[in-house]
């Protein structure tokens, strides 16, 4: 059952991997929200597009307060940094001033046994929406098909890694997960649950080269990399240390952690979730040697 008109959704990081596609499926659907984007360019790019915006910054009350003014739902994602606990409590703090009534929020897998990295910030994040008494879902993602438009130049060049290629993940495109969201966020059913969000099949390293060469029409190979060879790279392109510090301890884990099963999805949207295949295939001019094309 869809919401009824006059309540406004809130997506506070709607230039993301996901919420630009929420942003789409949202216009599409003519449900009213805001879009919180970090910057003027990004806010006015949308405003050309006729998207209602708010400059939003996570650190600032008066920022919190405008974008929060006339919310009912939110779509909640913080940007991976080591200030987004303080941000998210921020967040959470005017969400509750605001009087919201329901909070979506994109999470991730979660190790129990990882006291720092992802799982830790995840395991953090959810038990912060949890105590705020605000109706929640929590939506844990698995790897982002799209966070091999990081990869795009190995890619090009016949070779690729992202560490030890025998940890086997179901890789989802972020166009189901924000398919999966705006159920959340304009649906009932939902509030108190926590989805396992996956692809539609675990593929190791060599299992997605095997893919994106099919698809390319050359072959692509995965480099089976050491963690700590991979720890090294990551060093090397000038990433900050608490990221490559968060990184190492996902890629040292051998396996994902939770679920793999892509039923959750298949039961929320009546479908089954795209494959790498076909991602592939809906961007492979971001791939294509032999084109320039820019990742989106």
């Amino acid at each position: 059952m869809t919401k009824e008109n006059g309540k406004i959704i809130l997506i506070t990081a709607a230039g993301g991997k996901v919420g630009q596609h929420v942003v789409t499926e949202l216009a599409q659907k003519r449900v009213p929200f805001r879009a919180g984007v970090h910057n003027e360019s990004k806010a006015s790019a949308l405003l050309e597009s006729g998207v209602e915006t708010a400059v939003l910054d996570f650190e600032n009350s008066n920022s919190l307060a405008a974008a929060f003014k006339g919310i009912d739902t939110v779509f909640l994602v913080t940007p991976g940094s080591p200030d987004q606990g303080r941000q998210e409590e921020n967040l959470l703090a005017e969400a509750q001033r605001a009087g919201v009534k329901r909070i979506v929020k994109l999470s991730g897998k979660i190790a129990d046994r990882e006291t720092i990295g992802f799982s830790q910030g995840n395991r953090d994040a959810e038990r912060r929406i949890k105590q705020s008494g605000v109706p929640y879902t929590i939506l844990r993602a698995n790897y982002m098909m799209q966070n091999l438009f990081g990869n795009a130049e190995q890619i090009k060049h016949g070779a690729f890694t992202n560490g030890p290629a025998a940890k086997c993940i179901a890789l989802i495109d972020a166009r189901d997960i924000a398919a999966v969201a705006v159920a959340a966020l304009t649906e009932e059913g939902h509030a108190g649950k926590t989805y396992d969000l996956n692809g539609p099949e675990p593929l190791d390293g060599h299992a997605q080269a095997a893919v994106i060469s099919s698809v390319l029409g050359r072959p692509v190979r995965y480099l089976d990399v050491s963690t700590d060879d991979f720890v090294g790279q990551l060093k090397s392109f000038g990433l900050p240390a608490w990221m490559v510090d968060a990184f190492a301890v996902a890629v040292a884990n051998p396996e994902i952690p939770g679920d793999q099963s892509s039923a959750e999805v298949e039961r929320i949207l009546h479908r089954k979730p795209g494959t790498l295949e076909q991602f592939i295939k809906d961007y492979r001019a971001a791939f294509e040697a032999s084109r320039g094309a820019q990742a989106p």
